[in-house]
């Protein structure tokens, strides 16, 4: 009845609307969001439309109020402004899975950060045997990462060959990977420190502390205190990206209402509906609206500002924010010989060998340690076979990589290229590899 109620058009938008949403709620959906900016990067950079992408990726945008300006190139603008939204979420991510999620619990806790621990370290090493006392040294963050979008993506492929938890395994494997980058990028990426700005950045995150601490759950509080904090870490000389992984770990995870609470109390007020009338007039009755915003009010309390504001980022972070990422840092010009210099340079093979190799050997090899030591365990249904093959598909690390390449290499532009140029390749083998090292063992698997 409900949907004769509806004319023609609403009902053909409703149809498209379902199908639409699944698409964009769908985890392969964001990696193919992802490769196609990537793609299309390539190209551009590469046509006979390249002089525009770089106008493009270098157009000064800004305003001035005053004394007060802010111009930046749109490339910092995404880099240093939009993916801090990214980060954000990352620290939403972290703060849940360690409060609730598997990094919650203790025996798998020690086994994802025992092989995410293996899983940086090996590659930085790698790294650096290749580019020690060069000046491309100061590169050997940019293996440690993964890439959970394509990562995922690529899992997705071999869907039906690996274990449910699996997937939940390298997600957990990627967020500890992110912590060690976030570090790496505080710690060794930051420009020189100015000491006052800082301590302000400090003072508003002890602030938004505060905030949670008393129970204030409006966004437009954290909204306004986020946006100093940024700015103030902006002007400080850590990079500004890190103030949205601080600001997350200040956003609320307690609800003010309990569950049950919240049962009792919406029975109470629909019971009430009910017993008047077995229609409820929202429109014409501002009674019936009035228990209606009752209702959802009450929802709204029972559920934590964390989760609500990490459900409303998740699509356009993966739609909207990597993509133009990709597409504003994944520009590598390329040619044959290019392309060979670039992979042939210590920086291209310190790239490349740390994220095929060094994570392959640093995620398994920790992994082996850790059962053969009873350090930790693997979650049930999954097996150190299991691990070998997410120890390929974890040397994806496209977005996280390229980032922190950005960072190393903003002076050495020769060096930026070769870095770039090598995640690429590495992705690309770590992907195939992964694919073909499960769909080998399917096939043992169906054998026996």
């Amino acid at each position: 009845m409900a949907n004769q109620s509806k004319n023609l058009l609403e009902r053909a938008l409703e149809n498209m609307h379902h199908p639409f949403s699944s698409f964009t709620r769908a985890q392969k959906t964001s990696s193919v969001f992802l490769l196609l900016a990537t793609l299309l990067a390539l190209w551009w950079a590469n046509s006979n439309y390249a002089t525009a992408y770089l106008n493009l990726i270098h157009t000064e945008l800004g305003f001035s109020i005053g004394v007060f300006e802010l111009h930046a190139s749109l490339k910092h603008i995404i880099n240093d402004g939009l993916m801090v939204i990214f980060f954000f979420l990352l620290g939403l991510e972290i703060k849940r899975e360690f409060l609730a999620g598997d990094l919650a619990q203790p025996q798998k806790r020690r086994m994802l950060m025992l092989c995410a621990v293996g899983g940086m370290v090996v590659p930085a090493l790698i790294y650096l045997l290749f580019n020690w006392s060069l000046e491309s040294q100061i590169g050997w963050g940019i293996p440690m990462a993964t890439d959970t979008a394509f990562a995922l993506g690529v899992l997705a492929i071999v869907r039906k060959q690996i274990p449910v938890r699996l997937l939940a395994f390298i997600v957990g494997l990627a967020i500890i990977d992110d912590i060690g980058a976030i570090l790496v990028i505080t710690i060794f990426y930051s420009q020189q420190i100015n000491i006052i700005y800082l301590c302000l950045a400090l003072i508003s995150i002890t602030y938004l502390a505060l905030l949670n601490y008393a129970g204030i759950r409006e966004p437009l509080f954290y909204l306004v205190a986020g946006v100093i904090t940024w700015w103030m870490t902006l002007q400080s000389g850590v990079h500004p990206t890190i103030a949205g992984v601080a600001i997350a770990f200040t956003v609320p995870a307690r609800p003010k209402l309990a569950s049950s609470a919240l049962l009792n109390k919406a029975k109470k007020v629909i019971s009430g509906m009910l017993q008047k009338t077995k229609t409820v007039d929202v429109l014409g009755s501002k009674r019936d609206h009035e228990h209606v915003l009752d209702v959802r009010d009450f929802a709204e309390r029972a559920t934590t500002p964390l989760r609500r504001w990490e459900d409303a980022l998740v699509r356009p972070v993966a739609l909207f924010i990597l993509p133009l990422f990709a597409l504003t840092n994944a520009g590598v010009v390329l040619s044959v010989s290019s392309f060979i210099d670039s992979v042939m340079h210590p920086t291209g093979l310190g790239i490349i060998a740390g994220l095929v190799v060094g994570k392959f050997v640093g995620i398994s090899g920790a992994c082996w340690l850790g059962l053969r030591y009873k350090l930790g365990c693997l979650p049930e249904g999954m097996h150190l076979q299991h691990i070998v093959g997410v120890s390929f598909i974890a040397g994806i690390g496209f977005t996280m990589s390229t980032f922190i390449a950005a960072l190393a290499f903003d002076a050495q532009p020769e060096h930026l290229h070769n870095a770039k140029t090598a995640i690429l390749v590495a992705s690309v083998i770590s992907a195939m590899l992964g694919v073909l090292y499960f769909l080998i063992m399917a096939k043992k698997v169906k054998k026996t």
